[in-house]
This record gives C-alpha cells, structure tokens and sequence, in this order.
C-alpha cells in the first residue's frame, strides 16, 4: 500500500540522519540551514526558534534540527537535502548521497498493481 510506502521512506530517511548523527553534529551550521527550511516551510516558528535559541551551543543546535527532521515526514528531509545543496553546506549534502544514500530524492517506484509499488534502490542520481 501507499501508506506503507511512505512510513519506509520515512524510516529510510531517519536512518539516513542516525547512521550519520554524530558527524553531522559537528559539520552543520543548523541556524542557517533552520532559517532556510523556515522560509520554506518545513519548520515552525517554535522550532527555528528552539534552534536558533542555541547559537552559542552549535552542537545541541545541530542536533534538535537533526531530532526534529527525523520526526518529521520524507518531504522536511527531502528539504534539508535541497537546504544543504543550495547553502554553503554542500559539502554535507555530498556526504549524505555518498555514503551509501545516492537515489534518495529520485527514487524510481514501480506500479505491481493498482495499489502496490516497489522502490527501486539502484537508481543513481
């Protein structure tokens, strides 16, 4: 079913963030990435908030913007890549689709039936 779809991708995606937790801690600049995933909607006010409340703690930052994508649903994580992508935390977006997690925002899916499709993993982006 499509429901079970998203809860895998969604599970996907916050697998993506936990294998990688610690080393995105400590190379995420999670105000500007916050702010811009703000503008764009993925992020309440109370949440940039939270976050941006903790600019001389950059590493508790990083993680409740990390904690917070990994509650949220596929299309807040499909944000912070494109954030990353379009910000000058390239270098982390890079990290994220080398290390074992190419394909995650093409993914192709195949229709089996009217109301089943599959994930196809070796799609490259």
């Amino acid at each position: 079913m499509l429901s079970e779809l998203t809860l895998m991708l969604c599970t996907y995606c916050s697998g993506v963030l936990d294998a990688l937790y610690s080393k995105l801690t400590t190379m995420l600049d999670a105000r500007v990435v916050a702010a811009n995933m703000y503008q764009r909607n993925a992020l309440t006010l109370k949440e940039l908030q939270s976050i941006q409340s903790l600019r001389d703690r950059p590493v508790d930052a990083a993680e409740t913007l990390l904690n917070i994508i990994m509650e949220q649903p596929d299309a807040v994580y499909l944000c912070f890549l494109d954030v990353l992508k379009h910000t000058e935390q390239q270098h982390i977006y890079q990290i994220l689709i080398k290390d074992g997690y190419k394909g995650i925002i093409k993914h192709n899916f195949q229709q089996v039936d009217k109301f089943s499709f599959v994930l196809l993993y070796n799609t490259v982006v």
